[in-house]
């Protein structure tokens, strides 16, 4: 029976959606992510976890944590419970009901890089592999509150090499390590080695549980059950003493072996056959479907020779319940293990960190932080997808790509009308598009209700109606079969007549000698580029080759080098870099992949160098060649700006503290005098280094500029802002009043060109500003430049709590303590510290209030909050260490208030006075 081949699609971008709740800052990383049928969770470099609903996609909530930078992330299989690990080997178990809350800390794996984490099928146990090989389990018990009867983890095994990949199916875990794999029972506490000959690399292993009864999965449920958690190390056990699980028919494995091979191993560890690939992988990648493929440079589906490969699976996974999915940094592969043949492949990524799959969808997450979302699907079940969700452009395009599989596998001539108006697919409307795929959409529907479907209870439905198509779920891998498309020939051709008499004859026909020129200049084309692919292995092969010249360069420079030798190498690897370029500037194909791997190494030799030279070298040197390379090293690594189509650098959002900022500031002491315009150029690809390099100028040469003062107006920068405004003279304040229509407008204030910032703020926040000048100059001099700016900037928008920070600010500096007050809402309200009024301070402060301001006054906002006008206080219980009640409790609280002692600890003072205390009774 022949089938309509698969393809990968992504039609639907999920990497804006992940991004949105970090969008507004920069400091924060995604590191690692997971997915489970209902949920897509996202560790991060803050050691938090942000948690997506996975249908749609949309965030739901972030889970904070401290235990560091998350490197592996893994729900549960009952999605209750996430396990974690971070980059310093510890492991936290997180529960997400009722509320998300951390119930235990592993340290078994501390300072050591964990490599994988694989939960059980009852999810009562997680088990962890490091890169020493050793395996423990934390076992989750029913139990558990706040981690008060949470087990320790236990190690299980020390193996020979790093744990690859792990996996479970109950009750067996298969273990693989750089070298062998492994398969345990956990039950009995044993395991045995598969197979004999060792490897070198990393391979992976999965379970594919190809037949399996309720009955017996319930009676290993109940076998585990009688296991006590209290487990031990596991013991090794040759063939002769195995009772590891014997059943046939129950569970297969598959093992990866070098050079595209995969054992096929049955539950006792006996390998049953060897299957090779690497000539199975001799066919052309599958294109990846997407809005706008056609334009886009992708190759022609044109049948041509591709050469063997030799893949080494890092990873398998199971991927719609019958395939095998692997991966490597630059390829996907989807295998059938039961007929040994290869589904498809793709290579269109070069930069993939991590994948998994659900059902028939496969993530991705890139080294760039990028994340994608493929499905595996039929080609009519991937066109009534695109059909029914009314994009019907989409569906033509994929008509067209695929039209030689189309005519193929459709025995019917009237299909050409549809694959034949590729040169005016343009030109058609939506409703004429509808009226032009119908007769097809209708022939795929038809022969997918004749699939017969076999329900749990036995019964067989042979018209499954239309239901199927309004979910893709349902009819994402039923290929349609070749066979069954003539029972409905008849009914195709009357649909696909009377849709070809709606449409304009222009419209849908092209002259036959165009049609024979266009295919002839297309297998052409397609000929050539079959030539030039079948060279592009050897031509990367060729590129790290002579990458590795320069990785052998940047070896050299050393902390201790000589001037001398430091200008030779930066000459030579300069040189060798300019030879490389010139030498592939032609390739095409390999564009991208020459720009990102010309920029890895550029990146690599401009950290080593910075890392390796000192202030003191850079003070001294006089070799330009030498300053000018630290210079562009310094920028590159920390390039932070963007440019508007003048040339001059847009605001950004956050100003990140560049990496080697002591190398940065002696850069600009250096070039103070001689190299102002490297000067300019440093801090408007680095914008934070405007902070450094104006003072810098003022005090060197007792003077600020027209040009500098508008480069830094054009940053809005708070900071730089509280710098710049204590400079100032008067003219310098015409030129504030001068611009700042265009700021708060804005424009750029070069070309008056719209600009916007990454949260789309375009003002300066002056409270801020103002603030920073009273934190470093105190009050006194902020007072002043406020005067000075509501005069060049009529109603400028500054925040009343500014006011209230002045005043409480004079007063303490007034009483010799030098502290800067803030009263800003958003600082009080994410303050650590709580507020509270007396009653009798509050009618106190209600009339005099009342009598000045001449109106009536809420009571309520003096009991609590930030605005208070009452007593300031850090506590370390919200409630009264004696009668555990609220602090804030109006009958206790009374005219007496609550006493604080030393120790943070509060009580009401009528609780004192009726206990009769004078100390803090929790101390001895």
């Amino acid at each position: 029976m022949q089938e309509y081949p698969y393809v990968l699609s992504e039609y639907e971008e999920i990497n804006p959606l992940l991004y949105k709740p970090i969008n507004s800052t920069q400091r924060i990383k995604y590191t690692c992510f997971n997915v489970s049928s209902n949920y897509i969770l996202l560790g991060s470099t803050s050691g938090s976890i942000y948690l997506f609903s996975r249908k749609p996609c949309s965030f739901i909530q972030l889970i904070p944590l401290s235990e560091g930078i998350v490197s592996r992330i893994l729900i549960s299989p009952d999605e209750k419970t996430i396990a974690l690990t971070t980059a310093r080997g510890i492991v936290c178990l997180v529960v997400l009901k009722p509320t998300p809350k951390l119930i235990a800390i592993s340290t078994e794996h501390i300072h050591k890089q964990i490599n994988c984490l694989c939960w059980n099928d009852n999810s009562s146990e997680v088990y962890i592999g490091d890169e020493n090989g050793k395996i423990s389990v934390l076992v989750l018990s029913i139990f558990t509150v706040n981690g008060i009867f949470q087990a320790p983890a236990c190690t299980l095994m020390n193996l020979d090499s790093a744990i690859v990949q792990l996996n479970f199916s109950s009750p067996l875990l298969l273990v693989s390590t750089l070298t062998r794999c492994y398969i345990c029972d956990t039950v009995q506490e044993q395991y045995k080695q598969i197979g004999n000959k060792a490897r070198n690399g990393e391979f992976g292993a999965c379970f594919y549980k190809t037949y399996v009864t309720k009955n017996k999965n319930t009676l290993i449920n109940q076998k585990e059950e009688k296991v006590i958690n209290k487990k031990g190390s596991f013991n090794f056990i040759v063939e002769s003493n195995s009772k590891i699980q014997e059943e046939e028919n129950f569970i297969q494995i598959f093992c990866a072996r070098p050079g595209s091979r995969l054992w096929e191993v049955s539950a006792n560890g006996i390998v049953m056959k060897t299957h090779q690939f690497k000539e199975a992988f001799a066919i052309s990648p599958t294109l990846i479907c997407k809005s706008n493929i056609r334009k886009s440079n992708y190759q022609k589906q044109v049948e041509h020779t591709w050469l063997p490969q030799s893949i080494n699976f890092s990873h398998l996974f199971i991927i719609a319940e019958k395939y095998l999915f692997s991966y490597t940094s630059t390829g996907l592969y989807i295998i059938d293990p039961m007929t040994a043949t290869v589904i498809l492949w793709n290579n269109e990524f070069s930069n993939i960190n991590f994948a998994e799959t659900i059902d028939n969808n496969i993530y991705l997450m890139t080294s760039n932080g990028e994340f994608h979302c493929l499905i595996l699907s039929s080609l009519d079940s991937l066109i009534l997808r695109l059909y029914n969700k009314k994009k019907y452009y989409e569906c033509l395009e994929i008509c067209l790509i695929y039209k030689l599989q189309l005519k193929k596998l459709i025995d019917n001539t009237e299909i050409n009308d549809i694959c034949d108006i590729e040169t005016k697919l343009q030109i058609f409307k939506d409703d004429e598009l509808f009226t032009l795929l119908h007769p097809l959409i209708f022939l795929l529907e038809s022969n997918l209700k004749m699939i017969p479907k076999k329900l749990d209870s036995g019964i067989v439905v042979v018209n499954c109606g239309n239901s199927n198509f309004k979910d893709e779920e349902t009819f994402m891998l039923h290929p349609v079969s070749h066979c069954s498309l003539q029972d409905n020939e008849d009914l195709f051709k009357i649909e696909m007549e009377t849709s070809i008499n709606l449409l304009n004859d222009s419209d849908k026909k092209v002259k036959k000698d165009e049609d024979a020129n266009y295919t002839s200049k297309e297998v052409q084309e397609s000929q050539n580029e079959t030539r030039e692919l079948n060279t592009n292995k050897s031509v990367t092969q060729k590129i790290q080759e002579d990458l590795q010249i320069i990785y052998a360069l940047v070896d050299n420079i050393k902390s201790s080098i000589e001037e001398e030798e430091l200008e030779k190498i930066i000459l030579d690897i300069d040189w060798n870099m300019n030879v490389i370029k010139d030498s592939y500037q032609n390739l095409t194909d390999l564009k991208n992949f020459m720009y990102e791997v010309l920029r890895s190494v550029e990146l690599h030799y401009f950290n080593v160098l910075l890392e390796n030279i000192s202030i003191q070298l850079i003070q001294t040197v006089d070799n330009e060649n030498i300053i000018k390379q630290i210079i562009k090293a310094f920028v590159n690594v920390n390039i932070q700006s963007k440019r508007c189509t003048c040339g001059s650098p847009y605001p950004i959002n956050e100003l990140i503290e560049p990496k080697f900022l002591d190398i940065g500031r002696s850069l600009l002491k250096k070039m103070l005098d001689e190299y102002e315009e490297q000067c300019i150029i440093l801090c408007n690809k680095v914008p934070y280094m405007w902070r450094e390099y104006l003072p810098l100028y003022v005090e060197q040469h007792n003077i600020l500029t027209n040009d500098l003062v508008h480069q830094c107006l054009q940053a809005r920068d708070n900071i730089l802002f509280s710098i710049l405004l204590p400079l100032l003279d008067g003219k310098h304040w015409s030129l504030i009043a001068t611009y700042a229509k265009e700021i708060q407008q804005g424009q750029c204030l070069f070309c008056g060109k719209s600009i916007k910032k990454e949260n789309h703020e375009e003002l300066i926040n002056w409270t801020a500003v103002i603030y920073e000048i009273m934190k470093k100059q105190g009050p006194d001099i902020a007072m002043t430049l406020l005067m000075k700016l509501e005069k060049a900037i009529p109603n400028i928008p500054i925040d009343r709590s500014i006011f209230q920070s002045l005043i409480f600010t004079k007063l303490l500096y007034q009483h010799g303590m030098k502290y800067t007050i803030n009263f800003d809402k958003h600082n009080l309200e994410s303050s650590k510290y709580n507020t509270i009024c007396s009653t009798k301070i509050r009618d106190q402060l209600v009339e005099v209030l009342q009598k000045d301001l001449n109106k009536s006054i809420n009571r309520n906002i003096f009991e609590n909050g930030a605005h208070h006008w009452g007593m300031y206080y850090q506590n370390k219980l919200s409630t009264c260490s004696c009668c555990t009640l609220s602090l804030q409790t109006p009958v206790l609280l009374g005219n007496n208030g609550i006493a604080i002692f030393d120790c943070g600890h509060a009580y009401h003072v009528n609780c004192m006075i009726e206990k009769k205390l004078t100390a803090c009774n929790l101390h001895s």
